[in-house]
């Protein structure tokens, strides 16, 4: 045989283990569609986060014991696992409502209305400025409110009287202490909701909302399982919780990107000049500054100045920021490993995750041109 000859056979090789491996997802993907049934049947939530764990950990461990590298075997699954959760979560919801949209023209009122309307529920928009009429509101089974953080607490008092005692009154603030307490004069059920996505993504797929229930029943219930038919991870937690929680991940995190922004502005250093010498980390440091700063300026005003938690937050971070000046002014290099070490403590737990984690992005940033 001449070496065109082999070279050929073994790409027919190649060939047929290939359509193998098609067949075999195919296989992969009709057992999906199987537990889809059983989920949408159960109203269990199409993502589980710690079964998705348990998988990617399998095939790493399987591939290793095939002689393959761990990240191949997790990165085939990690694309098979979407593809089950495209399956799953492109379902028609099994029991259509309808909804009420109030602020449905507003970005995040324009993403829940695609997304609820691809599920094949029917759905209404209520803008400002538009008469707000008894009829239209019960009419909905759902009532959502998506208008801006000032107005909410008081859209809602406004329809809290208007919506039928078998319908659920809803809203997407993130902020929920003031407007659950509105909520609590619902004449239906009642349900605090905080997306914690913006509008630019293309699905709910391992998206995770927050749900602070008010007065629950049957309709939050059924909205709680369509989060989760749509791929959502749903948490549960009261308005305070919330708030509290809220001060740390958004105000606390929020007020470091823009302080790193406004540093980077008057470091004398134009951006484009910083860009040739990137690292990976600088370079991902950097996407997170200009995503913030791409968007709108009264969306972070609202976050960060209406939490009533964000001041001890940020009094904190100067305070820190002065002691860490303090300690390099003074060469100080012990006091400098001792609040190193302090910090490591802290973040123990969360250490082997954030290298994995940063190591997955890096790679991406590096398979970039």
């Amino acid at each position: 045989m001449s070496g065109d000859d082999e070279l050929s056979a073994l790409r027919g090789e190649l060939d047929a283990i290939d359509e193998e491996l098609l067949a075999l997802a195919k296989k992969r993907l009709d057992v999906v569609a199987r537990i889809k049934a059983q989920k949408q049947a159960g109203g269990r939530h199409v993502f589980d986060r710690r079964r998705e764990q348990e998988v990617l950990d399998k095939a790493g461990a399987r591939a290793a014991r095939l002689g393959l590298a761990p990240g191949l075997g997790r990165d085939l699954l990690a694309r098979l696992i979407e593809a089950s959760h495209e399956i799953q979560s492109e379902a028609k919801s099994p029991t259509p409502a309808s909804f009420l949209l109030v602020g449905g023209e507003g970005r995040m009122g324009k993403l829940f209305g695609r997304l609820l309307r691809g599920r094949g529920h029917r759905v209404a928009v209520l803008e400002a400025g538009e008469v707000v009429t008894p009829e239209v509101v019960a009419a909905a089974d759902v009532v959502m409110v998506a208008v801006p953080m000032p107005v909410a607490a008081e859209v809602v008092a406004s329809l809290a009287p208007l919506v039928r005692e078998d319908a659920l009154l809803c809203d997407i603030n993130s902020l929920k202490t003031d407007v659950c307490g509105a909520l609590e004069h619902s004449r239906g059920e009642a349900l605090g909701t905080h997306p914690m996505f913006g509008p630019t993504v293309a699905s709910l797929r391992r998206q995770k909302v927050v749900l602070c229930d008010v007065k629950t029943g049957p309709r939050a219930r059924f909205l709680e399982a369509e989060l989760g038919a749509m791929g959502a991870e749903v948490i549960h937690a009261t308005p305070e919780e919330h708030d509290a929680v809220m001060a740390v991940v958004q105000v606390l995190t929020h007020f470091g990107i823009m302080t790193m922004g406004r540093a980077l502005s008057r470091s004398g250093h134009r951006l484009e000049t910083t860009l040739p010498f990137t690292s990976p980390i600088y370079r991902l440091e950097l996407a997170m500054v200009g995503r913030l700063f791409s968007q709108q300026p009264e969306l972070y005003r609202e976050i960060m100045m209406s939490n009533p938690r964000g001041g001890a937050l940020r009094e904190i971070f100067h305070r820190e920021a002065a002691a860490l000046v303090d300690i390099l002014d003074r060469q100080d290099g012990d006091a400098f490993v001792a609040a190193f070490e302090e910090v490591r403590a802290y973040f123990l737990g969360f250490s082997e995750e954030a290298m994995n984690l940063s190591d997955q992005i890096i790679e991406t940033i590096m398979s970039r041109p």
